[in-house]
């Protein structure tokens, strides 16, 4: 892999694009950009091929953690041992992502099981039971305001944002489970989720016409969610933080539906224990995290940040293994339906 992070705006565009309509097609995308399609498709083999972008899919998570059961997890864990730990976490398919940060906690996961039983199972007889693992302690999301398929590059004039958006998934906030029937269409994405109907057809063992009609309905449902993502060493964004707050109950709603309009925002979630919020953000800078707490003193006033970390580096994001720098190598794509990993007890 290069050690070049260099992309020009058209790159950047692209990606942008692609945030926006993670499946349009190479026709569509070469409209908007004003270039040939064979280009497009050549640029963005280029670009995930060294790692800096990628687009995946995965359940909803606002609906998992409604449905299901979306948790998450911090561990503590002796310093000799930390890369044992990240290492056995990270090819775990329940665990989405798994970040080492700087207080409070030596990693972080968010984690996603079918129900309470099989987080718990997890908890007590897996991951406690790792070589060099001094404690947990679990907050289950309540609710999601917004996910990192939301976030954008601002690469694109409000034109081309236009141009695109009736090939952009709908927002539609699903209200139903996954089928059991979509389950092996949604793996099959996980790890490209630009697969065409015929490859996603054959990777799930159905005919073409079903799988699109499954796709079409799982998509139109609100029940899955496509991102583009990037690597925070190209966004512009390099430095990944987290914050933990309590806002009263009653301002809760409110609170988080206006702080998600930041564009520093990420991830916003409920959760359960005395922090009621976890909010995850990309910033320009270590100096910015100061500046958006300020901003968040004076613009929410129910919202008394009681934590704050700083992330030293994220090993997983989202079912995609990342090195130092934040770009993909290696996929172990979300699974929530897996069995439980028996080679963390060796």
């Amino acid at each position: 892999m290069q050690d070049s992070f260099n992309l020009d705006e058209a790159d950047l565009a692209l990606i942008h694009v692609l945030q926006i309509a993670p499946r349009a097609t190479w026709t569509e995308i070469g409209k908007v950009l004003g270039i040939n399609p064979v280009t497009a498709a050549r640029r963005w083999e280029r670009i995930s091929a060294d790692g800096l972008a990628w687009v995946t899919a995965y359940p909803k998570l606002s609906v998992w953690a409604e449905r299901n059961c979306l948790a998450f997890l911090e561990v503590d864990c002796e310093p000799s041992s930390r890369h044992h730990v990240v290492d056995a976490l990270m090819r775990v398919p329940q665990v989405a992502s798994v970040s080492q940060v700087g207080s409070g906690r030596d990693l972080f996961l968010i984690v996603l099981f079918t129900d309470l039983q099989a987080l718990s199972r997890f908890i007590l007889d897996y991951v406690s039971r790792l070589t060099g693992v001094r404690g947990t302690r679990t907050h289950t999301a309540t609710h999601f305001y917004s996910e990192a398929s939301r976030w954008r590059l601002q690469a694109l004039t409000s034109d081309q944002r236009t141009l695109l958006a009736r090939h952009a998934p709908p927002r539609t906030v699903g209200e139903g489970l996954l089928p059991d029937s979509c389950r092996d269409l949604v793996l099959a994405l996980g790890d490209d989720g630009r697969r065409t109907i015929a490859e996603l057809a054959d990777r799930a063992s159905m005919s073409v016409s079903t799988t699109r009609r499954r796709l079409e309905r799982i998509v139109r449902d609100g029940l899955v969610s496509f991102r583009c993502e990037v690597a925070e060493v190209i966004s512009g964004w390099p430095v990944i933080a987290h914050f933990w707050a309590s806002v009263p109950p009653g301002d809760l709603e409110q609170t988080a539906r206006t702080l998600v309009t930041l564009p520093e925002i990420r991830m916003c979630a409920a959760m359960t224990g005395t922090d009621n919020l976890l909010v995850i953000v990309w910033l320009h800078s270590l100096g910015d995290s100061h500046r958006l707490e300020e901003k968040l003193a004076e613009r929410f006033p129910a919202l008394k940040l009681t934590e704050r970390a700083v992330v030293l580096r994220m090993t997983k994001r989202m079912g995609w293994l990342l090195d130092d720098y934040g770009r993909s190598v290696g996929t172990v794509p979300i699974n929530p339906w897996a069995g439980m990993p028996e080679a963390l007890l060796r």
